[in-house]
């Protein structure tokens, strides 16, 4: 399949902002959970912590101001100057309309990891530090490395995995759809509210315990994959992106001993 234009990029990432939250963390799963292994439920928490913030707020909006998000980045993120979280904000802003929605949060959030993967998969030397303590912050002018990544999902996506993760949001959409459902008819009042209070009561009693399930289905399911081979193509784009970093750096070392060994033999027969 031919590479897709940074304008066509753009237009599918635009829709795919309108497509609410849901939609943004199934993608971001697909393209991502070899990457992440088991590590993939943080993002699903971070999508109930993004929603919540959303709800709390109490507009009719599934995004963010710049100032509602540089809020949001504060506490949950790591830590950045005002201008950091400004600079970065408007650098994964890749619909252009001053607002930030959660997948943009996430290309952000997880900007060290995504940048690993495009670097990998280019065999490009990353300008900047993407080390295991890196953390990202100050790092700008990534958007369209970010955006590429993004919609390039790995070539050995199990599809049986692909399912799985389907199978999860379709779950989790309906869980969350009649939850919704019931609160607003216990904020009605009557017989039928209480009913309906008890029956979310009851809901978010079992949320843990159902979400547990769900996430260990859909982990079985990537566990499955990754012995299959699913993350193979990671793997060896890993160790091949290694290898070729370390021998740029033997070469860097032998380029700069052979410099000092130049300077240091004109100065003795000066």
């Amino acid at each position: 399949m031919a590479a897709m234009s940074q304008a066509d990029l753009r237009e599918r990432f635009a829709q795919l902002c309108r497509a609410g939250i849901d939609a943004q963390l199934e993608l971001f799963l697909k393209s991502f959970i070899f990457t992440l292994g088991e590590n993939w439920t943080q993002v699903v928490a971070l999508s109930k912590t993004f929603q919540k913030y959303i709800t709390d707020l109490g507009e009719a909006a599934d995004d963010l101001n710049p100032i509602q998000a540089a809020d949001f980045l504060q506490k949950n993120g790591a830590t950045r100057t005002a201008t950091e979280r400004r600079n970065e904000l408007k650098d994964v802003d890749l619909d252009n309309n001053d607002r930030i929605c959660f997948i943009e949060y996430l290309l952000l959030q997880f900007k060290v990891m995504i940048l690993n993967d495009y670097h990998r998969r280019t065999g490009t030397a990353p300008p900047y530090d993407l080390g295991p303590e890196a953390t990202g912050v100050g790092i700008t002018g990534v958007g369209e490395a970010l955006l590429e990544e993004l919609f390039t999902m790995p070539s050995n996506l199990d599809p049986e995995l692909e399912a799985a993760i389907e199978r999860f949001m379709a779950e989790k959409r309906a869980r969350e759809s009649r939850m919704k459902e019931l609160g607003e008819k216990a904020a009605a009042g009557g017989v039928k509210g209480l009913t309906a209070k008890n029956e979310l009561e009851q809901m978010l009693a079992a949320d843990t315990t159902e979400m547990n399930r769900t996430e260990l289905t859909l982990e079985a399911a990537r566990r499955k994959a990754a012995k299959r081979g699913g993350g193979g193509d990671n793997e060896a784009a890993l160790a091949a992106a290694k290898k070729k970093a370390e021998d740029e750096e033997k070469a860097k070392k032998a380029a700069s001993r052979a410099k000092l060994a130049a300077f240091a033999s004109r100065f003795e027969q000066q």
